[in-house]
């Protein structure tokens, strides 16, 4: 893992899911060494890349570049329960948005962790958010998935795949600390181990910053 400042970095950490038929997530799964230059990308990955950001900044989906020390695109999605949830609305707390499927693996093995992130720090401020990226009426899969696993935090169901746009992500599982003025305070690429002591350490100085 490369180190960055103590407050904001983006690290590509462990194994990513290739899409099922079809779907647009298309990445190398790659793990970064002791630089940068040792990331390595498909030549889909790239061109998938440079489409989104065109895209999305000719449709004025954001301001900034979604990385670290920015602030968070503008995003809502669907609840389970019908309802709609904005980053706008959880604005003073500190979030942990995780994107994700129920078909990828790593997503799989990084949902108990994250769960218990919600367990542990959830009366302090933190709101953990799991975006589903399952295409089509995936809602009843999404359900049965949570249930077996007995996961209570919140998921969002997003099958168009808005915050692959909004925030620039080119696979799954990619996770987000989001602070609680709504800056990206840190980008995981891949899967991560949200109960590694880095990552409690970084949820740690976000919940104690004030908002300004």
């Amino acid at each position: 893992m490369t180190h960055h400042d103590h407050h904001t970095g983006d690290d590509s950490t462990g194994a990513a899911c290739h899409g099922r038929s079809g779907h647009p997530y298309r990445r190398a799964v790659h793990s970064l060494g002791p630089s940068h230059s040792s990331r390595r990308w498909t030549g889909f990955g790239v061109l998938l890349a440079l489409v989104v950001a065109a895209c999305g900044e000719g449709q004025g989906v954001r301001s900034a570049s979604p990385t670290p020390g920015n602030p968070a695109p503008e995003y809502s999605a669907r609840t389970l329960d019908g309802g709609n949830l904005s980053l706008a609305e959880l604005r003073g707390q500190v979030v942990i948005l995780n994107v994700w499927a129920t078909w990828c693996g790593p997503c799989v093995r990084e949902m108990p962790g994250l769960q218990r992130l919600q367990d542990d720090y959830g009366d302090r401020g933190l709101t953990v958010v799991g975006a589903s990226v399952d295409r089509g009426q995936a809602e009843r899969e999404v359900r049965r998935f949570l249930d077996e696993r007995d996961l209570t935090f919140t998921i969002v169901l997003d099958p168009d795949q808005d915050v692959a746009l909004r925030f620039r992500t080119l696979g799954v599982p990619e996770t987000f600390l989001i602070g609680r003025d709504g800056t990206i305070e840190y980008r995981w690429i891949g899967e991560f181990d949200p109960t590694a002591t880095q990552v409690r350490e970084r949820i740690e100085r976000a919940l104690e910053e004030d908002l300004a």
